[in-house]
């Protein structure tokens, strides 16, 4: 509901402040290159002091950070304390992934896939929440809501949630250093790559809909929606098929129908229902990244690590979020054609992230 918000409200936000094209910008880089830097952090100490305890720092950081920037009425202030969001947009999702590997151990594709879809689902409210605000009180009002709900949501936590982590008196916490084997080096890895093909085609595919394939804003915008439900739609039936037949087999496995789908998608289709057709299964067989890579992580890591693991692994998925739009948008500049950057962002990492998934060693569930 955050980056929603943000996203929305981004147009006033710079009339507000008289901000350039980069300033705005770089708004969300900061918050995506804090979270990218403190995950790892925050996967560590969840399960150094529990996971309750990470995740109801992370929800408060957010509500303050939030909360403040909408009534702050300086630039820089402004810039600091989306910063400060960005510290808790990065403590959040490990120490989420954590309890629910705690709360599912048998299930974990489930469980991670179920992170996926409400993130996808807070994310299609928060728009349109955002947008009603915003036209009829301002934006300020607008993130003042979206701190509000989650402050409610940190209480909600705070006396509900059980950590049964921090409970079990015979849990063992190894090292960080334990954490870092080769198969979570590899699951960092491929999760980069994967994670550049969920942050490029969010960023680049409106625009090329709107200007390879001449759509209008209407229809690229329910496109896109499309896009949003399949992605959620996905990772809930990988996440199952993962807990069946195993997580490497299906992650790696969907991976290479998924680069052929980008390039019939980007290259082949042009008309709305096509297009929408395409985006369509394409959304649905790319939709590992990242719940199913956390799952595979949380069970290659030793035992008390599922924090450090999910950590990393969320790390690398925030900074392909800084890096891949760049790199996309430096191939659309320098070849002038957007289909063709497309393909080169989604197609051939893809085929790269399943061989890389496919070279991880999974132990027995």
């Amino acid at each position: 509901m955050m980056v929603a918000t943000l996203g929305i409200a981004l147009p006033e936000i710079r009339q507000t402040f008289s901000l350039t094209e980069v300033a705005a910008g770089s708004l969300f880089s900061v918050m995506m290159l804090i979270a990218a830097l403190t995950s790892g952090v925050a996967g560590r100490l969840a399960d150094k002091f529990g996971r309750k305890r990470i995740l109801i720092t992370g929800l408060c950081l957010l509500a303050l950070g939030f909360g403040f920037a909408g009534v702050s009425s300086n630039p820089l202030l402004f810039f600091l304390l989306l910063a400060v969001t960005g510290i808790g947009y990065g403590f959040t999702p490990p120490s989420l992934y954590a309890i629910m590997s705690d709360l599912l151990p048998r299930r974990r594709g489930l469980g991670a896939s179920l992170v996926s879809v409400t993130y996808g689902i807070g994310g299609a409210i928060g728009a349109v929440l955002a947008s009603r605000i915003t036209a009829a009180f301002g934006w300020r009002a607008a993130f003042v809501t979206v701190a509000v709900i989650a402050g409610a949501d940190m209480m909600l936590q705070l006396f509900w949630i059980r950590d049964t982590h921090a409970a079990s008196s015979t849990t063992r916490t190894g090292s960080f250093r334990d954490a870092l084997s080769l198969s979570i080096l590899l699951l960092a890895l491929a999760e980069f790559i994967g994670g550049s093909v969920f942050w490029s085609s969010a960023a680049w595919t409106p625009t090329l809909l709107r200007t390879a394939k001449a759509l209008s804003l209407q229809d690229a915008g329910w496109i896109m929606g499309v896009l949003s439900v399949a992605n959620m739609f996905g990772s809930f039936c990988l996440g199952n098929l993962s807990d069946k037949f195993g997580r490497k087999r299906v992650v790696a496995l969907s991976a290479f129908p998924a680069a052929v789908a980008a390039f019939v998608l980007f290259y082949s289709l042009h008309t709305p229902l096509s297009l929408a057709l395409g985006i369509a299964v394409f959304g649905s067989i790319k939709a590992s990244v990242p719940a199913l890579v956390v799952a595979l992580a949380q069970e290659s890591a030793p035992p008390g690590n599922a924090g450090s693991a999910a950590g990393i692994i969320m790390s690398l998925h925030y900074f392909a979020g800084v890096i891949a739009p760049l790199i996309a948008a430096r191939i659309i500049a320098s070849t002038g054609d957007i289909v063709l950057a497309m393909i080169l962002m989604t197609s051939l990492p893809l085929i790269l992230y399943g061989t890389l998934i496919g070279a991880v060693r999974e132990r027995n569930r």
